[in-house]
C-alpha cells in the first residue's frame, strides 16, 4: 500500500503540496483508493481516499496501528560534511538504519557546500518512506566543528570512528545505552588538532578495519554494527 505523509485534522488526514502531487499526478490515484498516510507520530492512519481537490487529497481514517519501522534507540549521526554524492547516501542510508538525529558538520578537511534545507527535506521524506518509518527526522542545519564539540554532553555514549586508532570497540556493550552519538569524518578525515579535541571528550574511539572507508561506507559501517547490538 502507498504511503504519504500528510496532516491530521479531527477522523480525517489531508494531503498536501508534494505529496498531493505524486499522489495526483504521477501515481494518478484516485477516490475510494486505500493508502498509509503518516503524521510524523509514532502510528500508520490506513485510510481511504475520500475526495482529491484542486489542492489537496482528503482521506478517511479506517483504522491506527502502531508503526513498527521507528527506530526504538536515540542514535544521532554526526558526519563530516562530504562531497555531495556521499552527502545525499548517507541521507538516505542513515535513516535506513534507524537514525533519529543526523547533522552534518564542517571541519578543517570538509567539503565547502550549502545546505538546501528544502531538497534535504524532500530526501528525509523520501527515506523514512522508504523504510516505512512514520516519523520524520529534522533537516538540520550544518554545523560548525565546535557547535558538534558542544553538542556530545548530552549523549549517553558518544563513538568516535577514527582512521588512526588501531583498538576495537566491543560494541556488545552498548545495549545498555539509549542515547547515542556517533562522529564519521569525510574524505580528507580529521586533523590532528581535531581528533585530539574530540577524544578529549567522554568518547569512545574505535577501529573500524585496517582499510580505509569512505565516508559513505564507514557510516553504515558504524550504524549496522550500532544497530545489531542495540536490536534497534
Amino acid at each position: 500500500m502507498r504511503r504519504f505523509f500528510g496532516e491530521k485534522k479531527g477522523n480525517e488526514i489531508i494531503i498536501l503540496e508534494d505529496e498531493f502531487f505524486h499522489l495526483k499526478k504521477v501515481l494518478r490515484m484516485s477516490e475510494g483508493d486505500k493508502l498509509i498516510a503518516c503524521i510524523s507520530d509514532d502510528n500508520d492512519y490506513y485510510c481511504t481516499i475520500k475526495s482529491i481537490l484542486k489542492d489537496r487529497c482528503i482521506c478517511d481514517i479506517d483504522d491506527i496501528q502502531e508503526n513498527k519501522s521507528n527506530p526504538k534507540k536515540h542514535i544521532t549521526l554526526f558526519q563530516m560534511l562530504p562531497k555531495k554524492d556521499y552527502f545525499d547516501k548517507t541521507v538516505a542510508k542513515s535513516i535506513e538504519l534507524g537514525v533519529s538525529d543526523l547533522y552534518f558538520f564542517k571541519s578543517e578537511y570538509s567539503a565547502n557546500m550549502p545546505l538546501k534545507k528544502e531538497r534535504l527535506s524532500s530526501q528525509i521524506m523520501t527515506a523514512c518512506k522508504q523504510c516505512e518509518r512514520s516519523k520524520l527526522i529534522s533537516a538540520n542545519d550544518i554545523l560548525s566543528f565546535d557547535k558538534m564539540l558542544e553538542k556530545l554532553s548530552k549523549f549517553d555514549c558518544v563513538i568516535f570512528a577514527y582512521e588512526k586508532c588501531k583498538e576495537y570497540y566491543d560494541f556488545a556493550k552498548i545495549s545498555s545505552f539509549d542515547n547515542i552519538a556517533l562522529i564519521v569524518g569525510a574524505e580528507g578525515g580529521f586533523s590532528e588538532k581535531e581528533a585530539t579535541q574530540i577524544c578529549q571528550r567522554k568518547v569512545i574511539t574505535t577501529s573500524l578495519g585496517s582499510r580505509i572507508l569512505r565516508c559513505d561506507t564507514a557510516s553504515l559501517t558504524l550504524l549496522t554494527l550500532v544497530n545489531y547490538f542495540t536490536k534497534n
